[in-house]
């Protein structure tokens, strides 16, 4: 069994200013409630997220070269570096490459935490890369390693398109920093309606779509507006969209920092995620968290984890068109929409993440699961 006094060391390979890397800082901080908890990350000096290591002793820095398109090839190597040396009771690696940098230096306890396996099955990434990723899972497999999935609609997924024993994968949902992501009386801009969304802009968040259902309101409703926040909007078709569909007032913000975050929220009135499929769906949540109404779609675990507090709608310019009107035009119902995300979004905290995922921790110290235990 675990204890207080037995060590867990996360290993992550992403920065805190993505999602994974936020998740790992995240759950770290509640599992040190809980245990003696390190967390090693990747360093470099001029990135946003170094004074991390300064602020928190017990993140340690995984110092890395890049090499560009070789450095998921390569990352793992330096994660071990950073790794050996650290005595430790179980090993917690957050996505894949951690996972393997794990597999390729110890033989302890290990749980990866995969968040999901949508580039098997709604991926856009080269053959090569993608046979790297499947190569990486199936040596999970091999070795009977414990997969955490941030969603039931990602157990199923990985079960499915992983071929992954169904004994092995458990669905912890992320969680929420209330500290972070919260209601404030920012000051709305007099005479606008603004419609504002956050992640990435891939073509699976499916922007076509809001882009399409905000052109249909903007002549009706001459006092919308629209903010867009996502990292090199630049390299992406949206822009572009915009102009040919003669869209007005429309913001592509771009990267907007961690920090920075709940501002954004704050200056809208309406939050709209439109993507194809989530393994989970962090931005609605936020958006509820902060005192949005929200408007999802369904795919993937938008519809379990989003679909209390969020009104959701079809794949489909006019339902969506529709639905943001309602928001608009019938107050009652937009206050109606906020209470009911605030309430269901007090739900995800990090500490009850944590506590679930610690329950999965004891099993793997049992000695329920790895051929190397």
């Amino acid at each position: 069994m675990i204890s207080g006094n037995e060590k867990i060391t996360m290993v992550t390979d992403h920065h805190v200013d993505c999602g994974i890397g936020y998740y790992s800082l995240e759950l770290a901080k509640a599992m040190r409630k809980r245990y003696k908890t390190k967390l090693i990350k990747p360093y470099r000096s001029s990135h946003n997220d170094a004074w991390l290591h300064e602020e928190y002793s017990w993140i340690k820095q995984a110092r890395y070269k890049s090499l560009r398109n070789f450095r998921p090839y390569i990352l793992p190597f330096f994660l071990r570096s950073a790794m050996m040396g650290e005595q430790t009771s179980l090993l917690h690696a957050h996505w894949f490459l951690s996972g393997l940098a794990a597999t390729y230096l110890y033989n302890k306890p290990t749980v990866i935490t995969m968040h999901d396996v949508s580039l098997l099955h709604v991926s856009d990434s080269s053959d090569r890369y993608l046979n790297y990723y499947r190569w990486g899972i199936n040596r999970f497999r091999e070795l009977r390693i414990p997969l955490l999935v941030v969603s039931e609609q990602a157990r199923q997924d990985t079960i499915e398109y992983a071929h992954y024993p169904e004994d092995l994968v458990f669905a912890v949902h992320n969680g929420i920093n209330f500290d972070h992501f919260f209601p404030t009386e920012q000051d709305k801009e007099k005479n606008k309606f603004t419609l504002v969304y956050s992640g990435g802009l891939s073509k699976r968040k499916n922007l076509d779509l809001l882009l399409k259902a905000y052109q249909l309101l903007q002549d009706k409703y001459d006092f919308l507006q629209l903010k867009i926040a996502g990292n090199q909007p630049e390299n992406t078709p949206y822009p572009a969209l915009a102009q040919s569909l003669k869209l007005r007032d429309v913001t592509f913000s771009g990267f907007v920092p961690d920090a920075a975050m709940n501002t954004f929220y704050n200056s809208g009135d309406l939050m709209v995620y439109t993507s194809e499929y989530e393994g989970f769906g962090m931005a609605p949540l936020e958006g509820m968290a902060c005192g949005l109404p929200v408007i999802s779609t369904r795919g993937g675990a938008l519809s379990e984890v989003s679909g209390g507090g969020a009104d959701l709608v079809d794949y489909d310019t006019e339902d969506l068109a529709a639905n943001i009107e309602k928001v608009i035009m019938d107050s009652q119902y937009r206050k109606s929409l906020i209470k009911r995300g605030q309430k269901w979004v007090q739900q995800y905290s990090w500490d009850n993440a944590a506590h679930k995922t610690s329950e999965i921790y004891q099993m793997v110290l049992q000695h329920k699961c790895q051929k190397y235990v």
